[in-house]
């Protein structure tokens, strides 16, 4: 059968999320695309599931897609333009509620219950973050101004295709993949928050940003202390399926961030 395209698969997954399911022909080439990229993260997810737990915070933090040098280039250096086609293209990212809500589905801890119930109402609060998202979008859009180019290639699919496998196909590789979410945001959202800074963008558009770097510190640590650690602890089988969400995540993360770091525009070039 001839596979389908990572962009048209990522389209179709986005189209049914999050109350469709997808067709037989999109299930399967979803497992398809999780197979071939699980392979290619392979040694990291044997590492992981060689370590204790306890000892994932560091290896997410020391991994090339933590501190990546795009952040660098959006604190620093690129143009409005450019910062609102990284922001856009990710149009077909998945809403985080739903996904947290699958992920809830499947514990079975009342403390890991407890912990993702807080985080779901954190998103909530003070207004949907959604609502501050979006927001933050269109004034992107606004100045960047209709001659925007929104590109499709195979790294920004691969780095949220992670999400709807996780989502329609292993909610325990999803945990693993939010969890790497949260453990990353703080040193992202602060090279973003720097570069929307420098670009002019005031308080009310980056309320977003504003808002997750004071709680998705907490919010990651709650993922790993009180629902990653006790699940595998009761359940020790958990740990690889859970170890494998968090290196393709990583991985995929990584090629995504290295492919925007290859076509940003030379050094002045932007305004």
């Amino acid at each position: 059968m001839r596979a389908i395209p990572l962009s048209d698969l990522l389209a179709r997954c986005a189209a049914a999320f999050p109350q469709g399911a997808l067709s037989a022909g999109d299930a399967t080439g979803l497992q398809a695309w999780w197979c071939d990229a699980l392979d290619r993260a392979a040694p990291l997810a044997a590492r992981l599931q060689d370590e204790p737990v306890e000892r994932w915070t560091q290896l997410v933090l020391d991994h090339p897609a933590h501190r990546h040098g795009w952040y660098h280039l959006l604190a620093d250096r690129v143009s409005v333009e450019e910062f609102a086609g990284f922001m856009l293209e990710n149009r077909h990212f998945p809403a985080f509620l739903p996904l947290a809500a699958r992920a809830l589905e499947v514990q079975f801890l009342q403390t890991a219950r407890d912990a993702l119930q807080r985080n779901i109402a954190d998103e909530q609060h003070p207004v949907p973050h959604a609502d501050l998202m979006r927001r933050l979008m269109m004034a992107l859009k606004a100045r960047a101004g209709d001659g925007l180019r929104l590109e499709d290639y195979p790294e920004l699919a691969e780095r949220t295709l992670i999400f709807y496998h996780g989502f329609y196909r292993a909610p325990w590789a999803l945990v693993g993949a939010l969890y790497m979410t949260e453990a990353v945001a703080l040193y992202r959202l602060a090279g973003m928050n720097r570069g929307l800074r420098r670009l002019g963008f005031d308080d009310h558009d980056r309320e977003f940003v504003d808002l997750h770097m004071t709680c998705d510190e907490d919010h990651a640590r709650e993922w790993i202390e009180e629902v990653i650690a006790p699940a595998i602890a009761a359940n020790p089988a958990l740990k690889a399926a859970i170890a494998r969400g968090l290196a393709v995540a990583l991985y995929t993360s990584e090629r995504y961030l290295d492919r925007l770091v290859a076509r940003a525009a030379p050094v002045g070039a932007g305004a």
